[in-house]
């Protein structure tokens, strides 16, 4: 009988563990975070939150790569983002700014750390959603189906997203500006309305809708290199300039869903 149970025990090839290990990763990048910044090490926990960044990407290419995309994996993907891109980012801030206001600090960090988890639950709930039309598209021979629709545009702003756009006033300090603008009412005010477009309905940008012509390769590498330049030499200070980019490409969807509406 134990034999048997052995041998109906199933091996998996240790590429198919690749993509959880590096999620895994990013939740330590995420954790280690938080304690930086309790422990006032504000910047270092701002770099880790990058680093988390740079490991979800990782996590899903390697996963379509390798053929290991599995519900396991996108379930360990979610937790890890509500805990660097939900949780972290915000305790960086609490420390960093809404401290000083007491109940309504803590509050503004409760609203962008609700925000963060019912936009993951959503962007869950959704894609079971498209995996069921995606069956029911197989079946019917379908060519057009709801499921096609996000590939180019995100429903709100994704958690990552949310984590870069939260992060700004923290970006703008290790950037060494320290105007009226940071000021903790408003950076209180900034979690909540980041936490409120993580939740919206707002079609927002996504990279997948991003297409390079042939002739154009080379300029996008050599791009590639003068971004990686500024990175390195100026690594808040681009940051800051992406995360005031996003923001203007977030009032572009609002004027033309204003637009739409008028």
């Amino acid at each position: 009988m134990e034999n048997s149970t052995r041998q109906s025990e199933s091996k998996v090839s240790i590429y198919k563990v690749v993509p959880s290990a590096i999620t895994i990763i990013g939740m330590c990048f995420g954790l280690t975070s938080i304690r930086m910044s309790l422990e006032g090490f504000h910047e270092l926990a701002a770099s880790l939150i990058l680093l988390a960044a740079v490991a979800d990407g990782l996590d899903g290419l390697a996963a379509r790569q390798l053929n290991a995309v599995s519900k396991f994996g996108a379930e360990l993907d979610s937790l890890t983002d509500f805990l660097c891109f939900g949780v972290a980012p915000s305790i960086l801030l609490y420390c960093m700014f809404t401290n000083e206001l007491g109940s309504f600090g803590w509050g503004a960090t409760l609203v962008f750390v609700a925000a963060c988890c019912l936009r993951l639950a959503r962007f869950n709930a959704f894609q079971q959603s498209n995996v069921n039309n995606d069956e029911q598209d197989q079946k019917t021979n379908e060519s057009c189906s709801d499921s096609e629709k996000p590939k180019s545009f995100f429903v709100g702003v994704p958690a990552p997203g949310g984590a870069l756009l939260v992060l700004l006033p923290v970006f703008m300090v290790l950037s060494g500006l320290e105007t009226v603008l940071i000021s903790p009412y408003i950076v209180a005010a900034w979690l909540c309305l980041v936490g409120t477009l993580m939740i919206s309905r707002l079609k927002t940008f996504s990279p997948k809708a991003i297409r390079i012509p042939r002739r154009s390769i080379a300029f996008t590498l050599l791009f590639t290199v003068v971004f990686a330049a500024l990175l390195y030499s100026y690594t808040w200070q681009t940051f800051m300039i992406i995360s005031l980019l996003y923001t203007c490409a977030l009032l572009l969807s609002l004027v033309k869903v204003k637009a739409k509406i008028i």
